[in-house]
């Protein structure tokens, strides 16, 4: 008889620890709600785009990326989910990315905001003087439809800050057209996941999900950030950095 204690699907990743509640527990705790029944029943909304190949749309963003050892921590966690959903994108580790605002977001018609590039990096270069790094502590996974995510928890208001003062930069330049347009970003997530194809074990899934939902994945330190013409998924064979900068 086998008496070894079951396999989890967290297991060999960084240790939780319990953490006092912060802000975005109900933001993260309203997504799962709200998505983990819908894919338990199977009920996801696909991508349609990303099977068509190099998509043409642009943006611009200022991003932050993943060290290499939070980047392997949530590619383990891919691991675990894609043996129980093969052949859904997931997001190469070189794609990994904290989207810390979208200056105009992701259109088809982005020439004439291109134009505007170097209005753009003035204002972010205006935004970051001064701002310190900051921390980001990544824990456990949540859902929406159409993807699946890494919760970030900063540990301090400075990215609630920088995406203040980068929103007060664009009005004053009249770049805030299409600020905020999808919704006003106020998470630290990192999507890890997209779903391209109906799930062949949906109520496991969910589970693998919910199971994950406390798991430790390290730390994100932004020190560095990245203003970058980017496409939808932030590919890296279309996307093109403009300008880095370095906080502090």
């Amino acid at each position: 008889m086998d008496n070894r204690p079951p396999h989890r699907l967290d297991a060999h990743l960084p240790e939780a620890h319990p953490l006092e509640a912060h802000p975005l527990d109900a933001h993260y705790g309203a997504m799962c709600e709200r998505a983990l029944p819908a894919i338990r029943a199977g009920d996801v909304e696909l991508d349609t785009r990303l099977p068509a190949g190099p998509d043409p749309r642009r943006g611009l963003t200022l991003i932050a990326r993943p060290d290499a050892a939070l980047t392997a921590s949530l590619m383990q966690l891919l691991d675990r989910l894609e043996a129980l959903a093969p052949g859904q994108y997931r997001h190469p580790p070189q794609d990994l990315h904290l989207t810390i605002l979208s200056l105009f977001t992701v259109c088809e018609d982005y020439h004439d905001a291109l134009r505007r590039r170097e209005e753009y990096r003035a204002a972010v270069r205006g935004a970051l003087a001064g701002m310190p790094p900051f921390e980001i502590d990544m824990r456990g996974l949540a859902a929406s439809r159409g993807a699946v995510l890494a919760q970030g928890y900063p540990r301090d208001a400075t990215l609630d800050t920088l995406r203040e003062r980068l929103r007060a930069a664009l009005r004053e330049r009249g770049l805030d057209g299409s600020l905020d347009t999808r919704y006003r970003l106020v998470t630290a997530h990192m999507t890890l996941m997209r779903f391209t194809r109906p799930l062949a074990e949906p109520a496991r899934f969910a589970d693998a999900l919910d199971e994950l939902r406390e798991t430790a994945c390290g730390t994100l330190r932004v020190a560095r950030v990245a203003l970058v013409e980017n496409d939808w998924y932030m590919s890296s064979g279309s996307l093109r950095v403009i300008e880095g900068f370095d906080l502090g």
